[in-house]
């Protein structure tokens, strides 16, 4: 176990002493934040743009699906081993309760939009770690009850973890 572990962190420092930076032009992330888990996929559209649309799906069976869908824009500062960011994101939930809830069947449909400041860590040109801080606006649906505030504004923030893999 020690040896995995040690050949495990040597790995990582070797990788990190290439000063990797990404060759791909296209990725797949795979993202959590907080309970949410999701995918995204990150385009290149310039040395130091990234274009990234991304989708969450969660089931309960007698509670509903809840669907995510978005876009993110991030702006490197600058292209190294760490490269941090800042970015605009747009996206909508839509909530559509199971028939066993005892509520109307009408699907609630919440906007988000936000900034994104955060950085990425290339261990290698085809892989990197990602944390990211947000200030995200939401636009509540009349009946729902995601943000506490049924058709309000309310203002939150949050994190988001990512690992990334570019082809």
């Amino acid at each position: 176990m020690k040896k995995t572990l040690l050949s495990f962190v040597f790995m990582f420092f070797f990788c990190a002493l290439l000063q990797a930076q990404p060759n791909g032009k296209v990725g797949l992330s795979g993202t959590i934040q907080g309970p949410q888990l999701g995918i995204s996929i990150p385009i290149w559209l310039a040395p130091n743009a990234v274009l990234a649309p991304g989708l969450d799906i969660r089931y309960a069976e007698t509670v509903g699906t809840d669907v995510s869908i978005g876009l993110a824009m991030r702006s490197y500062i600058k292209l190294e081993t760490l490269s941090p960011y800042w970015g605009v994101k747009l996206g909508s939930v839509f909530f559509n309760p199971s028939s066993e809830q005892n509520t109307d069947l009408k699907t609630r449909i919440d906007l988000i939009g936000g900034l994104a400041f955060g950085a990425e860590y290339f261990i290698s040109p085809h892989f990197s770690l990602g944390l990211e801080a947000q200030g995200n606006f939401t636009k509540s649906d009349e009946n729902s009850l995601r943000f506490g505030n049924p058709g309000g504004l309310n203002f939150n923030t949050a994190t988001m973890v990512m690992a990334t893999v570019y082809f």
